[in-house]
Order: C-alpha cells, then structure tokens, then sequence
C-alpha cells in the first residue's frame, strides 16, 4: 500500500514539474536566449508552437526573427477568454512574428517595458493591451486584419507608439470604454489604412494626445474620437 502510494506521489510530482517547465519558457536566470523556450514545433529554426503565455519579468526575449504559433490558447477571435501571446512586465519583447491564431497578443503588466519589431500578420482579439500602470514603448510594430482595434489601453499610463504600419481596424488605439483617468499617447510615425471609425477613441477629457507623422485612409477631421487634448508634436 505504501509502495502503491509513493509511485502515486512520484507520478503527480513529475507531472507538475512537466507542466510547470512547459509553461515557463525562462528558467530564474536571466536570459533571452532561445534554449529556454518549450519549443513543441521546429521547422528549420523558425517556428515555435507554445501552449501557454510566455512570460517576461525583467529581461529581454529576443525571438531573432522567428514566428510563434499558439496551440490551445485561443482562435484569434474577439472572444475575451483567449490567453495572451506575451505577458510583459518591467521588460522587452522583439524580432518576433506572431503567427495565427495571434490569441490576445500581448499584455503590459507594469513596470518600464519595450515592444520592439514585432509583426501579426492576423490580429486577434488585441494586437497589444495595457493591463497595469507603467510606461511603455511600442516601435517598429506591423498589424493587420484587425475586426476591432490595434491597441487597448486598460489602465493609465504613458505609452509611445513609433514606426507604426497598420492595414484593417476599426481603431488604432482605445482607452477602454466610460473610463476617466488619464492616459498619455504619443504617436511618433503610423502608416494606416483601412480604419473605419478613428486613430484613437477615448471616453476620457484629462487623457492627452500628441502626434506626428501620421498617414491614414480617413480625414484628419475624424482622426480623434472623443473630448480629449490633441496636439502636434
């Protein structure tokens, strides 16, 4: 009974270990090394297949221009259960493609954190979402075939946004909706197209705007989306 038992407790113990490696692509040193991701699928070096959220706290995930496909996290809908891509927190994602089902792209959990030459080809629910207070910055992105929005912002910050080539949204950014704390969004070089309603939209009168080097399909008159500060800069 006692022997049944320990085989038991070995099995549990060796099955969470399994799940709980699979799920945390960087072990505790700090890395961005590729070796420390769960790569499930590899065709020539440049595809990975995840099952769940890779997570960065302090450090940099460097995907050296290889495309993520996720598998069990979502169908890259608008559904709002779907598990993010990354989950960034005080650190920096680059080089990376998101491949469909792109799931809900990327969170921002706080802290100073970086997007850098990342390209989703397909968006799925959010290319990208501010989920906590911090300052963030967002270079060098390409998003498409959006059915809502590029950017949410769901808390206050201050988030730039530089070399931005999007085609097929209805928003580029959102403040999430009926909220009125402040949030402040540069827009340093976007290129456009296909937006059908506006560049950003905010239900917020103390957030602020400052642009430059915008091209859009949609008169400048209907860039801005609500009563907030607009101003070039």
């Amino acid at each position: 009974m006692r022997k049944g038992s320990f085989i038991l407790l070995s099995i549990l113990i060796i099955t969470a270990l399994v799940f709980w490696f699979s799920c945390n692509p960087f072990n505790k040193e700090k890395s961005s090394t590729l070796d420390k991701i769960n790569v499930l699928d590899s065709s020539g070096g440049t595809r990975l297949t995840i099952t769940c959220t890779i997570i960065v706290n302090g450090s940099t995930w460097d995907g050296g221009g290889q495309t993520i496909i996720a598998s069990g996290m979502g169908d890259g809908s608008q559904a709002e259960s779907q598990d993010p891509i990354f989950d960034i927190t005080n650190g920096t994602v680059r080089n990376v493609t998101i491949g469909a089902p792109a799931c809900d792209g990327i969170h921002l959990e706080g802290g100073n954190s970086t997007i850098s030459n990342v390209k989703i080809p397909d968006v799925g629910e959010d290319a990208c979402t501010v989920k906590k207070p911090g300052t963030y910055n967002v270079s060098s992105f390409t998003g498409n075939s959006c059915e809502d929005k590029l950017f949410q912002i769901n808390d206050l910050c201050t988030i730039t946004y530089t070399s931005i080539s999007a085609n097929g949204m209805s928003k580029f950014c959102r403040q999430n909706g009926g909220k009125t704390w402040k949030c402040t969004i540069y827009i340093n070089g976007a290129t456009l197209s296909g937006i059908s309603e506006a560049v950003v939209r905010s239900d917020s009168t103390t957030t602020s705007v400052r642009w430059r080097s915008i091209t859009a399909n949609i008169a400048q008159s209907s860039w801005w989306y609500g009563n907030f500060s607009v101003a070039a800069y």
